[in-house]
Order: structure tokens, then C-alpha cells, then sequence
């Protein structure tokens, strides 16, 4: 079992649940989704799906947030981390 496979075994609902939307749509036609389409995607609230963000990218590395070059906004969107 690889640290990654470990790491995603410990996740609580929420975390796995916005773990499984961010790789959902990382690898989807329209590539990463930011923060309201992965609560969408999670089923969860806004405040949930972003506090499960911030854990999934800061204690436990899983997450990352890029600047996404297609938003006038200048939201963030969110990939899997590479362990690379």
C-alpha cells in the first residue's frame, strides 16, 4: 500500500467525499473544478466542501490549489497532488 492509498483509507465523509470530487473532475473533460463545483459535485455546503479543502491540502497533502488561467475571477482550482 502506498502512502497515498494510506492517506485516502484515514479520510473522514466529508474529506473523501471532496477527495473523490476533485479527482472526479480533475480528469473530466472540462479539467479541475473550483471550490463550487466540487461542493456541488461532494454534495456538500460551500463551508464544508471548503474546510475539507484545507485539510486535504494542508496536514494531509493530498490537494493542491492553482491559479486557473480560464477564471476572470481569480478563483482557485483544485488537483490531486502529485506525489511525483
Amino acid at each position: 500500500m502506498s502512502e497515498l492509498d494510506h492517506g485516502i483509507a484515514d479520510l473522514n465523509g466529508d474529506q473523501a467525499a471532496v477527495f473523490q470530487a476533485v479527482s472526479y473532475l480533475e480528469s473530466g473533460p472540462t479539467g479541475p473544478g473550483d471550490l463550487e463545483q466540487i461542493a456541488r459535485r461532494a454534495g456538500l455546503d460551500r463551508e464544508r466542501a471548503s474546510r475539507a479543502l484545507d485539510e486535504l491540502m494542508g496536514p494531509l497533502g493530498l490537494v493542491t490549489a492553482v491559479e486557473d488561467p480560464n477564471s476572470a475571477s481569480g478563483h482557485a482550482v483544485y488537483r490531486v497532488q502529485s506525489l511525483g
